[in-house]
């Protein structure tokens, strides 16, 4: 059995794994052109509104992009345009919490309130909205296509080594 200590010590280092390989993907991502990054966040776009799993989901989580990720309006758009339903997160001030609230429609998000990160999200007293887990939704929001309302979750930081891969394999 692991001692606490050990414990504690590969909690940091995993943190500080995490640290690094964001700073060197923030370092990667800003070394590729503004067209490179519509380019390859278009064919993200398809591969994600193509696959099996977003097709059967009825309930979509998925994080607003910031100028240097790869861009998920095209699919926050489609989400909208099949009529399932979308889900953002909102970050919970100096904790590790999140809820993911519902998004009524694209022009929702130019209700959203921006951060002191510069992230849109609903405001903390924005108390209407529905939030994916209510209702005994699983934790983790991932898709389950046995369920009929199953959720499917879109992070982009996810697609970012294969994004980062693909986008470097054509400027090679």
């Amino acid at each position: 059995m692991e001692r606490p200590a050990e414990g504690g010590g590969m909690a940091a280092a995993l943190r500080a794994a995490k640290r690094a390989l964001r700073g060197e993907l923030r370092q990667r991502l800003r070394a590729l052109g503004a067209a490179e990054k519509q380019r390859q966040s278009r064919l993200l776009a398809r591969q994600v509104i193509g696959h099996p799993k977003y097709q059967e989901s009825k309930r979509i989580a998925i994080f607003l992009s910031m100028p240097d990720e790869i861009q998920t309006e095209e699919i926050i758009k489609d989400i909208f345009k099949q009529g399932k339903e979308c889900f953002i997160p909102r970050y919970k001030p100096h904790s590790n919490h999140m809820d993911m609230l519902k998004l009524s429609s694209t022009e929702d998000i130019s209700s959203l309130t921006l951060t002191s990160w510069n992230i849109l999200q609903p405001s903390d007293d924005d108390s209407a909205r529905e939030e994916a887990l209510a209702g005994g939704q699983e934790q983790d929001c991932t898709a389950d296509a046995t369920e009929k309302n199953s959720t499917f979750q879109i992070n982009p930081a996810s697609w970012s080594d294969s994004w980062l891969s693909s986008a470097q394999s054509q400027q090679a």
